[in-house]
Parts: C-alpha cells; sequence; structure tokens
C-alpha cells in the first residue's frame, strides 16, 4: 500500500466470497507511518468492464467499508495465521521416519522455524514421493 509518499504492507487482509459481477475481492488494512491514519484498499476483478478496480479508503471511511463488508467476509489473513501457526523468519527442514518392523516405510519432511511452529510439506512413501 501507498501512503504519505511511503510504502508498506497491509497488517490484516479480509477475503470475501465472490459476487455476480465482482470477483477476487479483498480488503487491505493498514496504518499508515508516517501520519497514523488508518487506511483500506478495496480491490476486486470487474466483470462487467474486464478491469481490476482498486479503492482507497481513508480514516471514518475505513470504519464504514468495514462494516458494510463485515457480513461478506469469510475468512482474514490474521485468523489465518492465528489459527494454523504457519512458520515465518528463518526457517529449518525437519525429516522424520516412519518405520514399521525395521524398515523406513514412510519419509515426513517438515518446515519449521525456531517459536516450535511447524508444518508438513512432503510425504514420501517407499522412497517415492
Amino acid at each position: 500500500m501507498r501512503h504519505c509518499n511511503s510504502v508498506f504492507k497491509a497488517q490484516d487482509i479480509w477475503f470475501f466470497c465472490d459476487e455476480e459481477n465482482k470477483i477476487k475481492r479483498k480488503l487491505y488494512l493498514a496504518f499508515c507511518p508516517i501520519c497514523q491514519k488508518s487506511i483500506a484498499l478495496y480491490s476486486y476483478f470487474d466483470n462487467k468492464i474486464n478491469d481490476y478496480v482498486e479503492k482507497y479508503y481513508y480514516s471514518g471511511g475505513v470504519e464504514r467499508i468495514k462494516q458494510k463488508l463485515k457480513s461478506d467476509r469469510t475468512a482474514t489473513m490474521l485468523g489465518f495465521k492465528n489459527n494454523y501457526k504457519m512458520p515465518s523468519g528463518f526457517k529449518y527442514g525437519i525429516n522424520k521416519e516412519i518405520k514399521k518392523m525395521g524398515k523406513i516405510v514412510e519419509i515426513r519432511q517438515f518446515a519449521s522455524d525456531f517459536e516450535g511452529n511447524k508444518i508438513l510439506v512432503k510425504k514420501i512413501k517407499n522412497g517415492k514421493p
């Protein structure tokens, strides 16, 4: 997002279900690090005009658009990160062997960070991915 001649990342992203003419709807929410204003960027693809549309909202408009779209919201980026505990920052790999009767049956590969969050990346059964 861009405001006050600086570029910064959104702190949260809301995802919405598709409507008849609007698809890939998202609402990016952030605070400008320079002026401390709340900013929202509502983006979607409009099938009528066959173009990508972006609308910016500032301060009071942010609260109005959040209230208007709150019922259509299907997921949020913060909710996703909190529910699934994705590894972030510096990551390393963990290989875990699953043995039966002394033979390796499966190898599970995990991506992990130093906070204990890990996620399964790949399973290899009998030497075949």
